[in-house]
């Protein structure tokens, strides 16, 4: 495997050499990937840090860590979610005529993989392709919410967490409360924490073992979409995803939605 960056091409080899799951001695995973114990020892330590790998300091053995199940579940699920899911994002979009989005989860951002741009005169622009950062908004909570604490840890250190408006929470703990409120309520809302002028709500579509693999957002300006209003657009919102999770053609048996109550109220429109 030739790579531009040596280190990562070492680490690249250390994780292949556990990809059984089992825990591996430090000095057969050197001799997998050819390097020195003390390189390993090094590559090995800083994966730790960062949760994608386990350490067992007693016996000197490593595994690969949580994340990786949630790495896994996105690279199977993106396949066939956004051809199943556009049908209904389509009808999203018309009833709410505001910008619906799906995203993917990654490593350390969300992708937004199917874009419909809303029917209203003044609306939230939105484009396949584009990254969304996990702790500024809607998509990105609603999928870190659903991830295993050792994946959200990794985040969090991995990323910058910056702040794209002054109202961006950027702290650990503050973004960690958010992502509480957000399971308790089983929907995501940013309100000018990603773009000035705009807010959006979200909420997850869950596999196996209840971790996020999909999120649906709806988004506008906050003239239509702030906190008075969200619940109504959370409602319509789980609706759909209800109708998601059990349609026939569902490709994911195990989808289903985060259990907890949407409190409705009256159209803002």
């Amino acid at each position: 495997m030739r790579v531009r960056i040596q280190s990562v091409g070492r680490a690249a080899s250390l994780i292949e050499a556990m990809n059984a799951g089992e825990w591996v001695p430090l000095r057969v995973l050197a001799a997998s990937a050819g390097i020195a114990r003390t390189t390993a020892r090094n590559l090995l330590g800083a994966l730790v840090d960062v949760g994608w790998v386990e350490h067992d300091p007693k016996y000197g053995a490593y595994r690969l860590g949580l994340p990786f199940l949630a790495f896994g579940n996105a690279v199977e699920n993106r396949l066939d979610i956004a051809a199943a899911v556009r049908p209904h994002l389509i009808r999203l979009c018309a009833q709410t005529r505001e910008t619906v989005n799906l995203a993917l989860p990654g490593p350390t951002d969300a992708t937004i993989v199917d874009s419909f741009e809303g029917s209203q005169s003044l609306r939230v622009t939105s484009y396949t392709g584009t990254r969304a950062s996990y702790h500024s908004t809607a998509c990105g909570r609603a999928l870190l919410a659903w991830q295993p604490e050792p994946h959200r840890r990794s985040v969090y250190e991995l990323t910058a967490l910056a702040a794209p408006t002054p109202k961006t929470v950027t702290n650990i703990e503050g973004i960690e409360k958010i992502l509480a409120e957000t399971r308790a309520t089983g929907w995501a809302l940013e309100v000018e924490e990603n773009e000035v002028g705009s807010a959006c709500v979200a909420a997850p579509i869950l596999g196996a073992g209840d971790i996020a693999i999909a999120s649906v957002s709806v988004a506008g300006p906050v003239a239509r979409i702030n906190a008075e209003t969200a619940p109504h657009y959370a409602q319509v919102l789980t609706d759909h995803l209800k109708q998601i999770a059990g349609a026939e053609d569902w490709p994911h048996a195990a989808g289903t939605l985060a259990h907890a109550p949407v409190a409705a109220v009256g159209s803002p429109v």
